[in-house]
């Protein structure tokens, strides 16, 4: 073999670089934290465990006590005929007052969704009746004497979400594993990674979930539906820069049932549209502060003065916000009509590799679903751009 020679000072370039100590830093630094704060809240606070590969729930809700006119009501004891479904709501006794005019009339019979009234009662004299006009039932008044009259009951409503198999698998070879690794040996690393990753599509699927059954493989395939499979009622599109009265008309809508156990989760455009109400209102607490803005943790409901948390989900900041995609959406969750439900709890596997590899694979496992209860509790705001 030739001998090469080094003329000179011998520098750093010179030496071969399989003698050099590589200063590795121990710890191996991770991009994003476990920012499933959903998940999390659920687990502590809102969290069952199932029975079944169906996890199903009941609803139901008080008697109406408002409908609204579609026609009729021109004349004074004339009929009126009620949008489609509400003669239901009446009974025979029912006295209803028009909150455009205050008229007031007591039902004298009901047939499907028209209304038969006496005439004015009270101190509002004959005013007609117009298409969406909202009647408000205040009571029923019974005659001296008289029998029950019609019965009348809300029916509860069956709602079942499926149970989902979420599974998070890796692997490594023998020969890996025997290695000794910067940061640590396999699996020790990639399982702590595997945590947060599995963690985190539960979170996605509480929110974005799909409700499915798919039924045409030899075996069944459910998915568990998220917030946006359930809440309808309440969506509401921003279709641009989120304002501080769009905001208050939102959660006047959200908060007008359930109670008042809410939190509003916000991608970072939303938290920054949030913080701007009080960008110019620059008013320094301490000596020598030189802050400008506001950090917003929570908000008042302008409509009934309810505080309310707001958790920022920074990792949706990844997510565009053009054409209203998730990267401008807020949920905003009654906590105590949601409930995490476990079939079985997230575990840790280990040796889940063929008897004959010369492999060890490890995953986390978790059979879970969502309940979600009466959708008109809990609301959704898109679009928001800044």
């Amino acid at each position: 073999m030739a001998v090469t020679v080094i003329t000179g000072l011998e520098d750093d370039s010179d030496i071969l670089q399989n003698e050099r100590v590589i200063d590795m830093d121990p710890v191996i630094a991770m991009l994003d934290p476990d920012s499933s704060q959903f998940t999390t809240m659920l687990m502590r606070v809102a969290r069952s465990s199932g029975f079944s590969s169906k996890a199903e729930w009941l609803e139901d809700e008080l008697f109406p006590r408002l409908s609204s006119v579609v026609s009729g009501g021109a004349t004074d004891a004339a009929t009126i005929t009620v949008a489609a479904g509400e003669g239901a709501y009446f009974r025979a006794g029912d006295v209803f007052r028009n909150a455009r005019t205050g008229k007031a009339q007591r039902v004298i019979s009901v047939a499907t969704d028209t209304i038969t009234p006496t005439g004015a009662l009270g101190r509002v004299a004959h005013a007609a009746a117009a298409a969406s006009d909202q009647l408000l039932i205040t009571g029923n008044a019974s005659a001296q004497g008289a029998t029950l009259g019609a019965r009348k009951i809300t029916k509860r409503v069956a709602q079942f979400n499926y149970m989902m198999i979420e599974r998070s698998p890796y692997g490594f070879t023998r020969t890996l594993m025997a290695s000794k690794l910067y940061g640590g040996p396999e699996p020790m690393k990639e399982r702590k990674k595997k945590a947060i990753e599995h963690k985190r599509a539960i979170e996605y699927t509480l929110f974005w979930g799909t409700k499915a059954l798919d039924v045409s493989g030899s075996e069944p395939n459910g998915q568990a539906g998220g917030l946006f499979e359930f809440i309808i009622t309440n969506v509401k599109n921003a279709a641009g820069v989120l304002t501080k009265t769009n905001l208050d008309s939102f959660m006047r809508d959200f908060l007008a049932h359930g109670n008042t156990n809410g939190v509003l989760f916000v991608s970072p455009i939303v938290a920054q549209a949030i913080s701007g109400f009080l960008r110019d209102a620059w008013q320094p607490t301490e000596t020598g502060a030189r802050l400008w803005g506001a950090k917003v943790d929570g908000l008042i409901s302008g409509a009934f003065g309810y505080r309310i948390p707001v958790i920022v989900k920074r990792d949706w900041n990844d997510f565009s916000t053009a054409s209203g995609q998730y990267g401008g959406w807020a949920f905003y969750v009654n906590m105590d009509g949601v409930e995490l439900v476990t079939l079985r709890n997230t575990e840790l596997l280990r040796d889940r590799q063929a008897n004959d590899a010369d492999s060890y694979d490890e995953e986390y496992l978790t059979e879970f679903s969502v309940k979600v209860k009466h959708e008109r509790q809990h609301g959704i705001i898109t679009g928001v751009t800044g």
